[in-house]
């Protein structure tokens, strides 16, 4: 029973080519074990070149061959394979069983731990050296002239289908997807292939391989009987063998079976196949088809070989140059970046500001950005918010693209406005990133036959994949697709994203910094909050108990005047003016003392402000009058410096006394060791702000002592509670005003202001 298997798909892909146990009618193989040189492996055709049956070869040593000459000068030359791999010729003689000399050119390689040797019959006369000649001129002026790839693969067509004599040669550019088009053409025939399309089925995998590891490859006949290589058991030395012949580095290789029949079906007779090799990887090809067979000297395929490497070193060249344009305009936009953002200003406005610039290196129409959770949209961009976790989850080292959003997302993403994507993590958790968006590229793909290949049933029942039965032009229209995102644009993204994300990890760090920083001052401010709380709740309570311990003394001397004032009429005693004076001054006092301590405990325990106009100067000098009263010490000097004119001042004139009252006794303790006492009350207008300033000739103000002045509980005299200078700040401070020290060259400098009666109304 027959079973039915499934076609595999793959089969092209994996036919193992480089063991086909034959060449092509065009030469000779011999193979030698490396370390012997014992013959294990010959072609059927050695007869033609040396005489000689290939069995009668087989298990002989290469010397009985080749001669010992020969064989020493063989294994004195280089034998390794190149990468890619290019011919070089040895040019030799052997001697035949009838004594004839015979000139061989012999193409040797070692490979696998076998040297095989291919022969050729080389090609009789002189060389046209005339013609090499103006070959290199054109060359020379012609070849290296373009500045463009296109320009440089339609010159490269023209000269070697001139060299060759090929009826067509096409140059191949491939795609990313490993497709083929055909970028530049000279033909003599009428049908023109420029511009089609090849499927990347069209070149499998293995010959794509052999394409990387050989330049050039000749068939001058596709319809040839293959010559079988056979081992000394007798079997062709195929994959099927026991003993395969690797033929990866044979120049006489033959064709496999798929690729006669595909040629076939395009009518070609002769092929010639030159790499183009860019950076290491298969940039392209340069096929030549002949309508009938076409065998060209070993010389002339040498002379091809260098002009494929040429423009291959062309095509390199002109795309590393492109390519450094935009990897410099790309860096010297990621400088500019960096630079705005190293100097403080936010990312999403520098990204912002270079958009333009951003969306133009990657052909982008539009771009979103998210950032420190805001989205921002510049530019063509999806009307409705788009999920783009699809793409997230693609992304490779930070970066992924896509020219089908459709396919991607699942949904329309913009009306089919824009179908390609390109998107940049911008951060660790992925929250922050750059997605730049492509329009839709509708495109009609020319190609040279339906891309399929065709299913064929053998006799067995078994199925395999043949080639292509048609060429005639098929066209695909693609819609819903952006331009594909190219390897130059891997590179723009690549160090656009580098810089991006570093400058995002910056301003992450500097956003922490700077929380962190409001944090602790919040920390301190509510620590000095509870602080100054505690510390007015206890001078609350102090003030309390001493108005209300003060009370009862001021209370009993205004008794007792007033007693001794009765006491003296009920003696009939009259009493002086003078003394009545006084005994009204001390009931005044008395009774001043206890308001000023009311008015102190309300404004420390309850904030309480009795403002009313006041004339500023005259409570001045009251304040200054008080203190000096209450010295026990001789007068110093004291100098007022007021501001002409009325100063219109709105306060509480008891607790503004009470502060040039502290003040001016603190400057007066502070002379008391010194020989110039002077002190100096002044008054100046600044804007809406009156400037009250007492400075002194003291001792000065100790720096360590300066940074608690205003606290309460420290000292900054050597006798007191050290609630005074306290005091004076939450009196000026509860009126608006500001208070403080000012530098001096001797002695200290003290200034409070408060806010003028206009600007109070204002």
């Amino acid at each position: 029973m027959v079973l039915n298997r499934a076609v595999d798909l793959s089969s092209c892909d994996t036919e193992p080519i480089h063991m086909i146990g034959a060449i092509q009618p065009i030469g000779a193989l011999v193979a030698v074990d490396a370390a012997t040189l014992t013959i294990e492996y010959a072609s059927r055709n050695t007869e033609a070149y040396f005489g000689r049956d290939c069995a009668d070869l087989l298990g002989r040593p290469l010397s009985d061959l080749l001669g010992a000459d020969n064989c020493a000068e063989l294994l004195a030359q280089p034998l390794g394979p190149t990468m890619p791999d290019l011919l070089r010729p040895w040019f030799m003689e052997v001697t035949q069983p009838d004594g004839s000399a015979a000139g061989l050119e012999c193409y040797p390689h070692q490979h696998e731990g076998r040297i095989i040797l291919e022969f050729v019959a080389p090609k009789n006369g002189l060389a046209a050296m005339w013609e090499e000649d103006l070959v290199r001129q054109r060359i020379i002026s012609e070849l290296i002239r373009p500045q463009t790839m296109t320009e440089l693969a339609r010159t490269g067509a023209q000269i070697i289908r001139e060299v060759t004599g090929f009826d067509r040669v096409m140059i191949y550019r491939f795609a990313e997807d490993k497709h083929g088009e055909v970028i530049a053409e000279s033909t003599v025939r009428e049908e023109s292939f420029l511009g089609l399309h090849y499927p990347a089925s069209d070149i499998p995998d293995p010959a794509r391989r052999h394409f990387v590891l050989n330049v050039i490859r000749t068939i001058p006949d596709i319809n040839a009987e293959p010559v079988p290589i056979l081992t000394r058991s007798g079997l062709a030395a195929d994959a099927s063998s026991p003993q395969p012949l690797d033929l990866t580095y044979s120049k006489l290789r033959a064709v496999a079976p798929v690729h006669v029949e595909y040629l076939n079906n395009m009518g070609v007779s002769a092929s010639l196949s030159i790499s183009l090799i860019s950076n290491d990887e298969l940039w392209g090809l340069v096929a030549c088809h002949h309508y009938a067979p076409l065998q060209l000297s070993w010389s002339r395929m040498r002379f091809c070989e260098l002009l494929g490497g040429t423009i291959s070193a062309l095509l390199q060249s002109l795309e590393n140059t492109v390519q450094l344009r935009g990897s410099i305009q790309a860096e010297k936009t990621a400088f500019a970046i960096e630079s705005e953002a190293r100097a403080g200003r936010p990312l999403r406005e520098v990204i912002e500001a270079h958009g333009g610039e951003l969306m133009e290196q990657l052909s982008a129409e539009g771009m979103i950005l998210r950032l420190a959770g805001e989205t921002v949209a510049i530019g063509k961009v999806p009307a409705a918010p788009c999920d783009w976790a699809p793409l997230s989850e693609a992304l490779v080292n930070g970066v992924a693209t896509s020219d089908q959003l459709h396919a991607l997302l699942g949904h329309d993403a913009a009306g089919g406005e824009l179908a390609g994507a390109a998107m940049m993590e911008l951060s660790e958790d992925g929250s922050d990133w750059l997605v730049l968006v492509r329009e839709a590229y509708e495109q009609t793909i020319r190609w040279a036959g339906k891309p399929e290949k065709l299913e064929r049933r053998a006799p067995d029942g078994t199925s395999r994949l043949s080639p292509r039965g048609s060429f005639a032009l098929w066209l695909e229209e693609r819609r819903g697709r952006s331009k594909p995102f190219t390897a130059m644009d891997g590179e723009i993204l690549r160090i656009t994203r580098r810089v991006l994300f570093a400058m995002n990890s910056l301003d992450r760090e500097r956003a922490a910094t700077e929380a962190r920083r409001k944090a602790e001052a919040e920390e301190a401010r509510l620590r000095l909050v509870l602080l100054d709380s505690a510390r007015d709740r206890s001078m609350g309570e102090l003030a309390s108990a001493l108005a209300h311990e003060l009370n009862q003394p001021l209370s009993a001397v205004t008794n007792y005047v007033n007693a001794c004032r009765q006491e003296l009429r009920n003696y009939g005693i009259t009493i002086p003016e003078e003394v009545a004076g006084l005994m009204d001054k001390a009931v005044s006092e008395s009774s001043r003392a206890a308001d000023l301590m009311r008015r102190l405990r309300n404004f420390i325990g309850q904030g309480e402000i009795a403002s009313e106009p006041i004339v500023l100067h005259t409570v001045i000098r009251q304040g200054v009058e008080l203190a000096l009263a209450a010295s026990r010490g001789a007068p110093p000097e004291v100098v007022f410096d007021f501001e002409p004119g009325p100063v219109p001042i709105s306060a509480d004139p008891v607790q503004i006394g009470q502060v040039v009252l502290n003040l001016v006794r603190n400057s007066l303790a502070a002379m008391e060791e010194t020989a110039e006492r002077v002190l100096t009350i002044s008054t100046r207008r600044i804007g809406g702000m009156v400037e009250v300033s007492v400075a002194d000739t003291g001792s000065g103000i100790a720096p360590e002592v300066e940074r608690t002045l205003f606290e309460p509980f420290h000292n900054s005299t050597t006798s007191g509670m050290g609630i005074g200078l306290s005091l004076c700040r939450s009196i000026v401070e509860a009126h608006g005003g500001r208070i403080g020290t000012r530098p001096a060259e001797k002695g200290a400098v003290l200034v409070f202001s408060l806010k003028v009666q206009e600007d109070a109304d204002a």
